[in-house]
Parts: structure tokens; C-alpha cells; sequence
């Protein structure tokens, strides 16, 4: 992330939420500054990134200037100092040469976003988590049955077992149909419920 400096203000907008607390060098923050000021060469000043966190609690980091024709580099790889707490971060580039202050850089204060806590209480081990897992899963399924039993048809299953009844019975009504010939019906035992059908005997 590039952010120019307009003067002696160096806008925060486009990383004012950027941050997240606990990060440490998570981000890259790269401010571009004019290498002149009211005349006065920044190049051979020291640069440090001063900060203010919502408790109160001053922070410092040392930024490498890159000098170029016109302009000056300052790479901010953001430490975890200016993260530590959540909440309102208040922000100053100062520029120094040999322990003289010579410029402060105005810049509007950013947020540093809480991160995720609860209490700190031990996690379930494997066993039990597997437990309250099938718990759930036995839960949802007894669920869906009940649900599913409200809206069972008692009446049309009872409807169609009768009409699987019928068509059993009939089926077993039937007789058996016996194809014999004349010379072989005479020589066997009949059967009851039977149907014989005498057939020509095969010529040879």
C-alpha cells in the first residue's frame, strides 16, 4: 500500500481499518514524501513512526529513509507495538537530524480492530466433542421423524396392503395349467386344481 504525503499531511484513510489487534508485520505500509520541504533537504534526517495507543502507551519504530531526485521512501512495516490494543491508534511520522526535531507529519488517527477472545475456559477434549456431535445428530434425526410421522398416511398404506392382498390371493387362485399328452395324462398322478391340456404327441 503506497500513501503520498500532500505536505506535511499524510493521509490515513485508505488503512483506517486496516489493522487488527495481535498483528505483528502483517502489513506494509509505504509512504512517499517530498524530499524538500520549505527548503530544507529531508534526506539526511532520521525518521521514526510514532504512536498512541488507546491505553495511553507510546509507541516507536525506526523507518529507513530512501532518498531518490525528488522524493523520499519510508517502508512501515507495521510492528506489533502499534496493535497491542484494540481501538484508537493516534499516529505521527517525525522526521530528526542529529536529535533536532524538524518535521512532525500530520496523520489522522486509524483503528485497530479488536480481535476474536472468549473466555478462557478449557476446550472439550476429542471424546467429548464426539459425543455431543452424535447428540445433535440423534436430536435432528428424532426431529425429522416426528415431522415426518405428522404427515404419514396411515389410511392409503392400509389401502394398498389390501390391494397387494387381492392381487396375492387371486394369483394363488389360479389354477396350474398342465400341457400332457393323451398317453401320458392316463399314466399320471392329477393333481388338484389343475388345468390339463392335451397336446399332439411330437411326430418323430
Amino acid at each position: 500500500m503506497i500513501i503520498h504525503a500532500q505536505g506535511k499531511n499524510i493521509p490515513t484513510y485508505t488503512f483506517c481499518d486496516l489493522l487488527i489487534q495481535g498483528e505483528s508485520a502483517a502489513d506494509t505500509v509505504t509512504f512517499v514524501l517530498d524530499r524538500f520541504y520549505d527548503g530544507i533537504d529531508m534526506s539526511d534526517c532520521d525518521f521514526c513512526m510514532r504512536g498512541q495507543n488507546e491505553d495511553g502507551y507510546e509507541i516507536e519504530q525506526t523507518l529507513t529513509p530512501v532518498s531518490g531526485e525528488n522524493t523520499i521512501t519510508l517502508n512501515w512495516v507495521i510492528g506489533s507495538g502499534f496493535t497491542n490494543c484494540a481501538g484508537k491508534l493516534l499516529l505521527e511520522l517525525r522526521a530528526n537530524r542529529d536529535e533536532e526535531l524538524i518535521l512532525k507529519y500530520n496523520m489522522q488517527p486509524v483503528n485497530v480492530k479488536p480481535c476474536v477472545s472468549g473466555v478462557n475456559t478449557p476446550l472439550p477434549d476429542t471424546a467429548e466433542q464426539a459425543v455431543s456431535q452424535i447428540n445433535s445428530a440423534v436430536a435432528d434425526g428424532l426431529a425429522e421423524l416426528e415431522e415426518a410421522m405428522e404427515s404419514f398416511d396411515l389410511d392409503t398404506v392400509r389401502y394398498r396392503l389390501d390391494q397387494m392382498d387381492r392381487g396375492i390371493a387371486e394369483m394363488l387362485a389360479r389354477p396350474e395349467v398342465i400341457p400332457v399328452t393323451a398317453e401320458d395324462y392316463e399314466q399320471i398322478a392329477h393333481k388338484q386344481n389343475s388345468l390339463y391340456v392335451i397336446i399332439k404327441e411330437a411326430q418323430s
